[in-house]
């Protein structure tokens, strides 16, 4: 019999530096076709998390960067992939139907 690795909290995501202000952060252990690849993008006065994965741990607790500065998390669209997180932040938001 097969076991599935068991992966723990601090494993599940990670981070790829894009440019200065850009990473990229996602989940490598889901399948291609149900992850979400999510943005952070530094700015001068806050930061902007786009899309928040699928939110099997705590994205705050787990990614130091989106806890660092004042941040808002917006949504490309409210699939489960894509919201997962959106209720560690504050301030977020997702475009009207």
């Amino acid at each position: 019999m097969s076991m599935l690795p068991v992966i723990e909290a601090p494993d599940w995501y990670e981070t790829i530096r894009m440019g200065d202000d850009v990473t990229l952060i996602h989940e490598p252990w889901i399948k291609p076709f149900f992850r979400c690849n999510m943005w952070h993008v530094r700015g001068r006065d806050r930061d902007l998390l786009f899309d928040s994965g699928l939110g099997h741990f705590s994205l705050r607790n787990h990614v130091p960067l989106v806890a660092e500065r004042k941040l808002v998390c917006v949504a490309s669209h409210t699939h489960f992939d894509h919201i997962g997180c959106h209720h560690e932040f504050p301030d977020r938001c997702v475009h009207s139907a």
